[in-house]
C-alpha cells in the first residue's frame, strides 16, 4: 500500500514546521488505515498491524513524499478472535481509504495551524481537498517479495553512484527510469547546483523516524504475533533476509590453490582482557 500527497501540499515540507508536517503525514495515513481495517464490513480487525516506510524522492530526485505500507491480511476483532481477509486479492476499498486519509490530513493540518508556534504555515489551495489523493493497494501473496524489495533501498540514499554517469565542472549527468513508459531508461543533465539542491531536499528533519511499526508489528508485540501465527498457521516475519552468499575461499598467491582455514587467533583484548591503550611507542 502507498500513500502519496498531492503536489499542492509539498511546499509545507520546506517550512520551519517540516518535522510537524511529516508527523501529520504519518498520523493521517496510520489512523486512516487502522480505522478502515477495523470496519466489520471488510477485515473487522480492531487490533491490526502494519509497517510504514517514508520515501521522499522519485527517479529524477524531485521531491515526491510517499509512504510505503506493508499490511498483513489478518488481525484481532472486538472479542479478540483472529480474523483474516475474505479474499486474497481484497483488503479494503480504495475509495474509502483514500477519502478517510484526505479527511484526517485536513483535520490534523487545521489543528496544527491552531498552535501559536505553527501559525506561519503557508496556505494551500482549497481545491486540493476535493481531489482524488494517491492511495495505491496491491496484493503481494505472503509478503516476502515486497519486504525484500523495500529492504534493498529503504536505508539507502536518494541516488546511487552507479546512476551518476558523468560529472563536469558545471554539470551532472545521471540515469533514471521512466515509470510512465515501462521503466524506459533515460538520462538527464543538470547543473551541479541544481543536482545538489535536489539531493538536499531529501535530508529529513533531525530526530524524524522514517520507518515505523504499528499494532502487532511493533517489536514489543511478539506475543500477539505468535498468537496470530498459531491461529493462521502463517508466521509473520518482519525482517525477511535473503540467504547469505558464501564467500569464495582465498587463493594462495604462490600455487594459486584454494587455502583452508586452520586456526583463528584472537587479539589479546578479545580474550577477556581490556582493549589496548593508546600509549606512545617506546622507540
Amino acid at each position: 500500500m502507498t500513500f502519496t500527497l498531492p503536489q499542492e501540499l509539498r511546499a509545507l515540507f520546506f517550512t520551519p514546521s517540516a518535522k510537524a508536517i511529516h508527523e501529520v503525514f504519518f498520523a493521517a495515513a496510520s489512523e486512516a488505515l487502522s480505522a478502515t481495517l477495523a470496519n466489520p464490513r471488510w477485515l473487522g480487525a480492531r487490533r491490526s498491524g502494519f509497517t510504514m516506510i517514508l520515501h521522499t524522492w522519485n527517479q529524477r530526485l524531485h521531491f515526491h513524499p510517499h509512504i510505503h505500507c506493508i499490511v498483513p491480511g489478518a488481525g484481532f476483532d472486538r472479542e479478540g478472535r483472529v480474523v483474516r481477509v475474505k479474499s486474497p486479492g481484497f483488503l479494503v476499498p480504495q475509495p474509502v481509504l483514500r477519502a478517510t486519509f484526505r479527511h484526517l490530513f485536513e483535520q490534523k493540518l487545521h489543528a496544527l495551524r491552531q498552535r501559536p508556534e505553527q501559525a506561519a504555515l503557508p496556505g494551500v489551495e482549497p481545491s486540493v481537498w476535493k481531489k482524488d489523493w494517491g492511495v495505491h493497494l496491491q496484493p503481494f501473496g505472503d509478503g516476502q517479495r515486497i519486504i525484500q524489495y523495500l529492504g534493498r533501498y529503504v536505508c539507502r540514499t536518494a541516488i546511487s553512484d552507479a546512476r551518476i554517469l558523468a560529472v563536469s565542472e558545471t554539470t551532472v549527468t545521471f540515469s533514471w527510469k521512466d515509470r510512465a513508459h515501462g521503466n524506459a531508461k533515460r538520462t538527464e543533465t543538470i547543473s551541479g547546483v541544481e543536482f545538489v539542491s535536489r539531493y538536499l531536499r531529501h535530508v529529513l528533519p533531525i530526530g524524524l523516524r522514517a520507518i515505523r511499526r504499528y499494532g502487532y508489528c511493533h517489536p514489543a508485540a511478539k506475543l500477539q504475533r505468535e498468537r496470530l501465527a498459531f491461529h493462521t498457521g502463517i508466521p509473520l516475519n518482519l525482517d525477511a533476509e535473503e540467504p547469505p552468499v558464501p564467500k569464495p575461499a582465498p587463493v594462495c598467491p604462490c600455487c594459486k590453490q584454494e587455502m583452508a582455514p586452520l586456526e583463528r587467533i584472537l587479539a589479546r583484548w578479545k580474550m577477556g582482557r581490556d582493549p589496548p591503550q593508546n600509549t606512545p611507542c617506546p622507540t
